[in-house]
């Protein structure tokens, strides 16, 4: 498995996915799932039919940075929330936008891979879930192994990672072979065998949506005429895929076009 290049630049306020006003504007207008959208509903299936979430669930997002699952989890599936991010104005990030839906939940800012660092939260989550970041990893089997703390018996384990293969891989080495090199390029197997490693049982490993146009992005680039470019090609790809799954063509997930590969795991006997 190759070893994926620098990602920290990607997480600074500022800088890479975080803009300098984001905090302000999730107060206002917070960041959540959209149930109109395929790629969302997919999304939410697979919480409820893998991530065993119900009402009253505990649940974990470990890189919780500006989540807008958070407040979906709380709101619509009755679920008792918590969030870690190492990255200060990440968590609070994950704060405001929490605020903005007018939902309760905790956010800690320390690494959520260490355990000498998080013994409190240990035993108390029926479900920890992740969303872009273990691509992101080295020596992914030992931090996923540790995550296992977190988890209370029987709790589940729920990895979600951008799917960099087919025309996802061609639009974000256009975009930025910089962002493209910062990932771990995953396929469910791959996926499957390091949570294996790591002692989880396998609930689930596929592929997770039909198609986004969104799914890369020029971070980093300082062409403004790529930026400009990419924006518009993003749009008219999301755009024909929209009028693809209208058309009642088939909406299934593919390995070339789906935006996300997907783990669901039981937690390890201790």
């Amino acid at each position: 498995m190759d070893r994926p290049g620098p990602s920290e630049w990607l997480w600074k306020e500022g800088a890479g996915f975080y803009d300098a006003q984001a905090e302000a504007r999730l107060r206002r207008a917070p960041a959540l799932p959209n149930g109109r959208f395929l790629r969302d509903q997919r999304i939410m299936r697979v919480f409820r039919e893998y991530g065993g979430v119900t009402r009253g669930s505990a649940v974990l997002e470990i890189g919780c940075g500006q989540s807008m699952w958070l407040p979906y989890l709380a709101r619509t599936e009755g679920c008792r929330v918590s969030g870690i991010d190492n990255e200060p104005y990440a968590a609070r990030l994950a704060e405001a936008n929490l605020i903005g839906a007018g939902v309760q939940g905790n956010i800690y800012c320390r690494d959520g891979f260490d355990p000498a660092q998080n013994e409190d939260l240990w035993g108390r989550f029926d479900l920890v879930y992740s969303m872009g970041v273990i691509e992101h990893l080295d020596d992914v089997s030992d931090k996923l192994r540790a995550l296992g703390r977190f988890l209370k018996p029987g709790g589940r384990l729920l990895s979600m990672v951008p799917n960099l293969q087919g025309i996802n891989w061609i639009m974000q080495r256009w975009a930025s072979l910089r962002v493209l090199q910062a990932h771990v390029i995953y396929t469910p197997a791959l996926l499957q065998q390091v949570h294996e490693a790591a002692g989880y049982r396998t609930v689930l490993a596929a592929y997770v949506g039909f198609f986004d146009g969104f799914m890369s992005n020029t971070i980093g680039e300082r062409s403004r005429l790529k930026q400009v470019l990419h924006r518009k090609l993003c749009r008219l790809m999301s755009l024909s895929g929209a009028a693809w799954s209208r058309t009642g063509l088939p909406v299934k997930e593919w390995r070339w076009t789906a935006p996300f590969v997907v783990y669901a795991g039981v937690q390890p006997p201790r």
